[in-house]
């Protein structure tokens, strides 16, 4: 089920009200995630950042509010899939501690990036729980980002359900 779908039925009151989809809905600026614990949904939140980070051309996965999403759709997932989410943060803090001898949120920007690069590098074929983790990370940050507001408008410019005359493709000069 699509987030746009489960947002509207919870306002619907057709499927029962979580909190947390209702804080998302609102954009409150206020969240207590309802899976994680709050060092893992910072951790989350600077992670999933760093995959898409805020750019000239819109904002990144923070103002997407994307660690919100990925916490209520982790906490309404089945208990395999909260495992992975578990298992792949801590792997992320282990190699962070035995890296810099502290919390992945307390490293600088430089160091981060070291993590990161670490857990990405092997994508295709990971070899450890750090490694697999990154790939559920990834893909849950792209979706969380690309059906968020942000993701949508600013990004994608969508501009709706419009008619369009014409179709003129792509205007990239390299593809003319």
């Amino acid at each position: 089920m699509e987030r746009r779908t489960i947002l509207k039925l919870v306002a619907a009151g057709v499927l029962p009200g979580s909190g947390s989809l209702v804080q998302i809905a609102c954009r409150q600026d206020t969240y207590t995630p309802e899976f994680f614990s709050v060092s893992e949904f910072n951790m989350l939140d600077s992670l999933t950042e760093m995959i898409l980070p805020s750019d000239d051309h819109s904002a990144g996965a923070k103002a997407a509010k994307v660690a919100r999403y990925i916490d209520v759709v982790a906490a309404d997932a089945t208990a395999n899939t909260q495992a992975r989410w578990r298992s792949g943060l801590e792997a992320v803090s282990a190699l962070t501690e035995e890296r810099f001898e502290r919390d992945f949120v307390k490293c600088d920007a430089a160091q981060q990036d070291q993590i990161v690069a670490e857990i990405s590098r092997n994508e295709e074929n990971p070899g450890n729980e750090a490694e697999r983790f990154f790939s559920l990370l990834k893909h849950a940050t792209i979706d969380g980002y690309y059906t968020s507001q942000v993701g949508i408008d600013e990004d994608l410019g969508y501009q709706g359900n419009t008619a369009i005359d014409e179709f003129p493709g792509c205007a990239h000069e390299e593809h003319a």
